[in-house]
């Protein structure tokens, strides 16, 4: 199967790349850096392009990976952020439904309103930031095209992916990230005491899209992808200490909301037969040497 991966120089998207290439497919790449991975047919091409929408019409499935990814920078620039997310996203649609594909959307757990209890894919649908909203229109898109054009369109909400590959930058988030950075660093961290995150290691993520697109699951479903396991920031921030030997000082804030962001994966373990394989400490210890090696 040929199969665009839009982000596919990222982080989730190299790591899908290779999976895609050990089980026989052609994994092409489609991101705006010049260059892509080794043996890999790549397009340096805005999602929001022309040039975009033919080298989609061109595959027989699209993985759209491609975003703006920091929920806290999206709250300065809104417009930015719909205009790479929710545009490229349809820009990315119109491309599959030229040809003849089908398509895995990766939308976020952003777009949920935090709950006690563990969301599954009915719950309450609140964004908190514009972020979530811009992943919420590509939704909407990805109905959209299967209710009026036949396009096979899968939606999967991430929670919190981590793992080799994700750094620390302007333009990116991620507390796993940023927690073994200033660990290392020696620098306090600092966590909300009434947060919960699913912690989702990058494998288990690139284990969901593959079981979407190979498995015949019905156009217009929806799964989050994560472990089903939530963990709050003070335990996360222990274990990093633990795992990295640092003696950085963890300093507790208390808010007046909470934070609660952990997913029911009952849909997807029945459905796409996706099953979490890698646990919060072992991941966490790959992810740590991985840092240490690489940054």
């Amino acid at each position: 199967m040929r199969v665009l991966v839009t982000g596919g120089t990222g982080f989730i998207g190299t790591h899908l790349v290779r999976a895609l290439q050990a089980r026989g497919h052609q994994p092409v790449t489609l991101s705006r850096r010049s260059e892509g991975l080794p043996g890999v047919e790549h397009y340096s091409l805005d999602t929001g392009s022309e040039d975009a929408i033919c080298v989609a019409s061109r595959a027989d499935a699209v993985v759209h990976l491609a975003a703006l990814s920091n929920a806290s920078l999206s709250r300065r620039d809104p417009f930015l952020y719909s205009r790479a997310n929710a545009l490229g996203t349809l820009t990315m649609l119109e491309g599959a439904r030229r040809g003849a594909g089908r398509f895995i959307f990766a939308s976020s757990q952003r777009i949920y309103r935090p709950s006690l209890q563990p969301i599954p894919e009915a719950g309450v649908v609140e964004p908190q930031d514009p972020y979530g909203y811009s992943k919420l229109c590509g939704e909407s898109w990805v109905e959209m095209y299967g209710r009026f054009y036949g396009l096979h369109g899968v939606i999967l909400r991430f929670f919190s992916v981590y793992g080799p590959g994700l750094l620390v930058t302007a333009g990116t988030s991620g507390v796993m990230g940023i927690f073994v950075r200033r660990a290392l660093q020696g620098e306090t961290l600092v966590v909300h005491a009434d947060q919960r995150r699913d912690l989702t290691f990058v494998s288990d993520v690139v284990q969901g899209i593959v079981l979407a697109l190979e498995k015949p699951a019905p156009a217009g479903s929806c799964y989050n992808i994560a472990t089903g396991e939530g963990t709050t920031m003070e335990e996360l921030a222990r274990l990093v200490c633990q795992m990295t030997g640092s003696r950085s000082e963890i300093s507790v804030e208390h808010t007046e909301s909470f934070g609660y962001l952990v997913a029911d994966i009952t849909r997807a373990r029945a459905e796409l037969d996706y099953s979490p394989r890698v646990g919060l400490e072992e991941g966490l210890e790959r992810y740590v040497a991985w840092y240490r090696q690489n940054v």
